[in-house]
């Protein structure tokens, strides 16, 4: 399970200025330290702050992903207190993942962080991406131990540990993966590690102006406090064929909800969503609520940048608007993970992919296509209707109904964090270009 570092370590002491304690959380060495200490600080400075156990965490893979092995940072900091995370992500999980308190520094998976990180030291190396960039990183770097995915001599991913064996075969196995794995992703990933999983939760921590910029959104589209609000998350990434919902029936879905239940409809999504929810709303159009004897639009495209007032949505703007919907509803896609590190409960629409691997910890039912092909995560598909196809209109609503009759409003879901463990410092990340609009 072990695999010990063969490249350059760099110093762990200055020889020339033995004072600095470089393993300090406070250091930066560019500018006085974080907690204001000009100079070099004292032999017996009482804000010294060693970084203790150190781990790399590697996962690049698709924003979603990133966001739900947020799962492992609680029972990291169960196991390893007083431990220093760093996590090595593409820019966009950079910016996702920003602002979460058991994340000491972010860096994004480039040449200048892979430079910077063949010359420090780490106790563990997690990496959990099947995919050689990812397992390349983790073999470079100095690390007493590895654990997760790596990478031979000849290219191609390999278990680096015994308890990472299960995880690796699925991939390797259809059967396996769609039909008898009964375990969700996040206990995968834990027992992959050599971690004990007990319900770990992922979250995500928008910041107050995030909060902000989702509390304006929403006032721009006349939705007021204590309305009953249902976000149709419309879109899900191309990598596997059928992910998505049919656009007539999120359609449909929407008249249904606002005709009949008098619920607000929110149209989710990004740029790649854009079109698909413009033609959405212009098909809801003519449905109208009142609202204290105020006609107000049923259906809103919330999310939409041709509308004036309201700013680009960041990632995080995206994360603080889902958290006012009182129901999700979604393909397996990165908004689904999203209201669920939110709270939100969900309702998921499964086809191609394995509903057995999703947890919805915030409450919610997972809607699935009953053809004996899905499972499949096939890249194509010329099945006709699709497994996407064959879930219905009438038990996506008849979902709906049940858990917006569940609870009040989930509004501030953002401010409740989890305790951050003795010893975890301010989040880092390195700077980044500006964010793309969600």
């Amino acid at each position: 399970m072990a695999a010990e570092s063969t490249g350059s370590q760099l110093p762990a002491y200055c020889a020339a200025e033995p004072a600095l304690k470089l393993d300090c959380r406070h250091y930066r060495g560019d500018r006085p330290c974080a907690v204001g200490i000009q100079g070099v600080c004292a032999p017996d400075c009482s804000q010294y702050a060693p970084m203790g156990f150190r781990i790399l965490i590697i996962k690049l893979a698709a924003l979603g992903d990133v966001v739900r092995t947020a799962a492992l940072l609680p029972g990291l900091k169960e196991v390893w207190p007083s431990s220093y995370i760093t996590w090595v992500t593409r820019p966009g999980g950079v910016r996702i993942l920003a602002n979460h308190p058991l994340i000491d520094r972010l860096l994004p998976f480039d040449a200048e962080t892979i430079l910077q990180l063949e010359g420090e030291h780490f106790d563990v190396c997690l990496s959990l991406d099947k995919e050689p960039a990812a397992a390349g990183l983790a073999m470079r770097v100095n690390a007493t131990c590895r654990r997760g995915i790596g990478l031979s001599r000849y290219g191609t991913v390999f278990p680096l540990n015994p308890e990472c064996v299960p995880y690796f075969r699925l991939g390797l196995d259809d059967d396996l993966k769609f039909r008898r794995n009964t375990k969700s992703y996040p206990q995968l990933i834990y027992e992959a590690v050599g971690l004990t999983y007990a319900g770990q939760r992922y979250r995500l921590y928008p910041r107050s102006e995030n909060r902000r910029a989702a509390r304006q959104r929403w006032a721009s589209f006349d939705v007021a406090a204590d309305e009953v609000v249902v976000g149709l998350n419309t879109g899900a990434g191309e990598a596997f064929a059928n992910k998505t919902w049919p656009e007539d029936k999120f359609a449909q879905l929407a008249e249904i909800l606002v005709r009949q239940d008098g619920y607000r409809v929110a149209l989710l999504g990004g740029p790649a969503e854009a079109e698909r929810n413009r033609r959405i709303a212009e098909a809801c159009a003519a449905l109208r609520l009142d609202r204290q004897g105020h006609q107000v639009p049923g259906v809103v495209n919330v999310c939409a940048e041709c509308r004036p007032g309201p700013p680009p949505l960041s990632e995080l703007d995206f994360v603080a608007l889902v958290a006012r919907c009182n129901v999700v509803v979604t393909g397996d896609t990165f908004g689904m993970h999203v209201a669920i590190a939110q709270d939100v409960p969900v309702v998921a629409l499964f086809g191609p992919t394995c509903p057995q691997e999703v947890e919805l910890s915030a409450g919610g039912e997972k809607v699935c296509s009953m053809l004996p092909c899905a499972p499949c995560y096939r890249r194509s598909c010329r099945v006709s209707p699709s497994c996407m196809d064959d879930i219905s209109v009438e038990s996506v609503s008849a979902a709906v109904r049940r858990w917006c009759g569940k609870g009040e409003v989930r509004r501030g879901a953002v401010d409740r964090t989890p305790a951050v463990a003795a010893g975890c410092g301010e989040p880092t990340s390195r700077l980044l270009p500006e964010p793309a609009a969600v």
